[in-house]
């Protein structure tokens, strides 16, 4: 008997509907209250915990870290302990680990207890939410809820930057954190008027092997990935070393060998079990594997606005407001993507639509490079974002559809913790990947300008180049660090000169390499179904 609510022949049905998806939507516009404040709270976070730019990228990657390596479990518990109840308890969980945050005393309180209490929740809120809409929408009515969902995500970075930026100009990190802690314990209490989904009868055991694997294995490898530009590629740029090296590339392989087995493991415990963490359905079904990339490179997408807000911050010495800006006009093109693509382009196949979408993002990223000067941004970098953002927007509406379509009811809810897996480890893959160019550009352009430099004398080259990593900080915080480089104002100001071109390149350098990210997905979009997942018929 099918779960799917029969919303065209009742009316409390209706109602039923749009009231759930209305939770649904308040749950998920929390995830990105979270994330959206911590992405315009750089200059609080160095203000008020001393942060340094590592530590804020780990803080921000901690999130999708700990979320990425527990969503394909909570895409599986949900199964027994009931969708609701779950979505309950992750939105509990989100709103102590934002009151840890707000108390936070330093930075490892913060990233340690708050970071992590908030990717726990996520764990069990983002597949909950995922199931809810596999569960209880079908055909255009799932495609308009995804689209609903992915419009939320597109309305928080709108209003919440913008929002959570101000609280934080007026009022401090504290007391603005202590406001989405208010905001989640809503979303507990409104989660009691969700629409009933049925008790999934879950027969097997538990896979917990699966879920020390695929943790492990997780978090091995997004750690790896995130310490490249704290620990070095393989010779070491701190104290940390693994046999003379640095211990990035070895963790990042022990991760990928730990996933190797967790996928020969899982293939022999659903034979036994019938039940996995990650069913043989999934990794056997092209147009699922499709559906999760695209999930992956969307998220991986967003994640990198954290490029742009660093720079207007840091560079341009922007307020958290003036920064937020920037993600609202990104977001403003992603709301108008997810309304246009159920409501003009629902005739067009996956395909053709994946395609638009990853070729406007494409053009939007082009002229958002423009965009940098080496004092701040211009025009062009808001008019690239919101163009970046609508490709994202018209590519988030397929992502999760593609996905869910693919698969049979059951097999679809428990694919909402592969789906947010996939999301999470995309952003936080993006994170590592592009702060790794920002940083390494940054050190190599500093250093290559400074040797060839003719008024600067050999004392003062020896003592960059014996710096092991250069920041990306401000002008002021780097002429600090030049004090015990040189006491010479001629070459403190040819230095500052250096790091001032430097910091605009390797921005570029780094929006050049999120361009070639955006254009392999043009090379998968072959893949993609060549019909209408929009409309009301079976797929």
């Amino acid at each position: 008997m099918s779960t799917t609510l029969d919303f065209e022949n009742k009316e409390t049905a209706g109602k039923a509907k749009w009231l759930s998806l209305g939770i649904l939507i308040l749950a998920q516009l929390g995830t990105m209250l979270d994330n959206s404040g911590f992405a315009v709270a750089t200059e609080a976070l160095i203000s008020q915990l001393g942060a340094t730019m590592p530590e804020i990228q780990f803080a921000n990657a901690m999130y999708p870290l700990i979320a990425g390596a527990g969503m394909v479990v909570g895409g599986l518990t949900g199964l027994f302990l009931g969708w609701g109840r779950q979505l309950r308890l992750g939105a509990l969980l989100l709103a102590a680990s934002a009151l840890i945050a707000a108390l936070a005393p330093n930075m490892d309180v913060l990233i340690f207890g708050g970071r992590v209490a908030a990717g726990l929740g996520a764990v069990f809120l983002v597949p909950s939410i995922l199931a809810h809409v596999a569960g209880l929408y079908q055909g255009k009515d799932q495609a308009i809820a995804f689209a609903g969902i992915a419009g939320a995500v597109g309305v928080a970075t709108a209003v919440v930057p913008l929002a959570m930026g101000a609280a934080l100009d007026a009022f401090g990190f504290t007391p603005s954190f202590m406001g989405v802690t208010a905001y989640f314990i809503i979303v507990f209490l409104a989660t009691f008027k969700l629409a009933p989904m049925p008790k999934a009868k879950f027969e097997g055991k538990f896979d917990l092997v699966g879920v020390i694997l695929s943790s492990t294995g997780l978090l091995a490898t997004i750690v790896g990935l995130l310490k490249i530009s704290e620990w070095g590629l393989i010779a070491p740029i701190s104290e940390t070393t693994f046999m003379g090296i640095s211990p990035a590339l070895p963790l990042v392989a022990f991760g990928a060998i730990t996933l190797f087995i967790l996928m020969k493991w899982e293939k022999s415990f659903e034979a036994k079990h019938g039940t996995a963490l990650i069913p043989s359905t999934f990794v056997k079904n092209k147009q699922v594997l499709i559906g999760l990339y695209l999930c992956a490179i969307v998220f991986l997408m967003f994640g990198s606005l954290f490029i742009n807000i660093a720079y207007v911050q840091v560079v341009g010495g922007a307020s958290a407001m003036a920064a937020g800006l920037l993600m609202t006009m990104f977001a403003v093109g992603m709301i108008i993507g997810t309304i246009v693509a159920p409501a003009k382009m629902s005739g067009m196949t996956v395909r053709s639509v994946c395609l638009l979408g990853f070729a406007i993002s494409f053009v939007g990223l082009v002229i958002a490079t423009f965009g940098f000067t080496e004092v701040g941004v211009n025009a062009l970098q808001h008019t690239g974002l919101a163009i970046f953002g609508f490709g994202v927007g018209l590519l988030m509406t397929q992502a999760s559809i593609t996905v869910t379509t693919a698969l049979e009811q059951r097999d679809a809810e428990q694919s909402g913790g592969i789906q947010a897996t996939s999301r999470n480890v995309g952003q936080a893959f993006g994170v590592a990947v592009l702060g790794s160019v920002l940083m390494f550009s940054l050190t190599g352009e500093i250093k290559e300008n400074v040797t060839n430099h003719a008024a600067l004398s050999a004392e003062t080259k020896e003592a960059v180049l014996a710096m092991p990593a250069l920041p990306f900080t401000s002008t002021t915080d780097f002429e600090l660090l030049l004090a015990d480089v040189t006491e010479s104002k001629e070459e403190t100001q040819i230095i500052l000169a250096i790091n001032s071109e430097a910091r605009h390149s390797s921005a570029v350098k780094t929006m050049f390499a999120l361009m070639l990210i955006v254009a392999s997905g043009l090379v998968i979009c072959r893949g993609l179904p060549r019909r209408s997942l929009m409309e009301n018929k079976k797929a």
